[in-house]
């Protein structure tokens, strides 16, 4: 009976032991066996801009994400549209604010501040989805120096070149974002490049905050940048500074750029903003391309 004392056999019959204790004791053991809580749901569709069409403009806008408080405690930042579980299914006052894509940059994610967070109060009810769709206006202190939505024969921005007519903005109404007409810039290979500045200078700005934004809708064959024209008080020699631009687009698109940083420290109070575009090159030095065609609409200069 050698094989009954083995170390085999009392190694089984230990592990045999040693299962059927643990079997008994399972039921017993509710922290082996949790109850997972069941999530409620927030369903956040994209954001709807309402405005004032005469005091502020078109209301496109280009809301790409959601920024969520509930009760005051910040949650994150969804995708639009959004399905969002929340464990804490009691509810209470939900916050949610626009966020936009700055510069057009996806890297950059921020919250718009010139938009209001939509808010509502709401019981939420576990796997019982909230079906929100936030409704936003401008904020009430929102400023609005420049509104062109070139829908008149006359339009806000000339040449920075004299005489050169070639390089002024047209009206045009057989491609247009909304309304009756946009703005249309056209290059060729005797105009390859033009540079715009705005008739009117803007002072003020960021008396009230640190904010400026430049609102675009735009259609474009070629890049196109932005930025301001600074010039002391009384004249003096001008400064261009280019802040950000955007890239071709085959379709129309709405894009925010933060022009705040072109003021930041600045002792001018006397602003122009300006945009450049041109044909890019190849490598031998020759156009890319015989013409392009930029389209522009609803440019707003934002501020507080």
């Amino acid at each position: 009976m050698t094989w009954f004392r083995s170390a085999p056999f009392w190694k089984s019959v230990r592990r045999g032991l040693f299962w059927s204790l643990w079997l008994a004791v399972l039921p017993s053991c509710t922290w082996l066996d949790p109850e997972d809580p069941i999530p409620a749901y927030l369903r956040v569709e994209p954001f709807v801009l309402q405005t004032d069409s005469r005091s502020q403009g078109s209301a496109s806008a280009a809301i790409t994400e959601a920024w969520l408080k509930i009760n005051g405690e910040f949650l994150g930042v969804y995708a639009l549209p959004a399905d969002i579980p929340l464990l804490d299914a009691a509810g209470g006052t939900i916050s949610l604010e626009a966020g936009i894509k700055e510069n057009g940059i996806g890297a950059t994610p921020e919250i718009y501040p010139f938009y209001q967070p939509f808010t509502l109060k709401a019981v939420l009810a576990p796997q019982q989805p909230q079906k929100v769709e936030p409704r936003i206006r401008y904020r009430p202190e929102t400023r609005f120096s420049l509104l062109e939505g070139f829908e008149n024969s006359g339009h806000l921005f000339q040449s920075l070149v004299s005489g050169n007519e070639s390089g002024r903005i047209q009206i045009s109404a057989s491609e247009v974002f909304e309304g009756n007409a946009s703005g249309q810039i056209l290059l060729d290979a005797n105009n390859p490049a033009v540079e715009l500045a705005t008739t009117s200078r803007y002072s003020g700005l960021t008396a009230r905050g640190a904010f400026v934004y430049l609102e675009v809708n735009y259609r474009s064959d070629v890049p196109v940048r932005f930025g301001v024209i600074s010039t002391p008080k009384g004249g003096g020699s001008s400064t261009i500074q280019y802040v950000a631009g955007f890239n071709p687009s085959e379709t129309w698109k709405k894009i925010y750029f933060n022009l705040s940083p072109a003021f930041s420290g600045s002792t001018l109070e006397d602003y122009q903003i300006i945009l450049g575009a041109a044909i890019p090159l190849k490598t031998d030095g020759t156009l890319s391309r015989t013409n392009a065609r930029i389209l522009l609409d609803n440019l707003k200069l934002v501020h507080f």
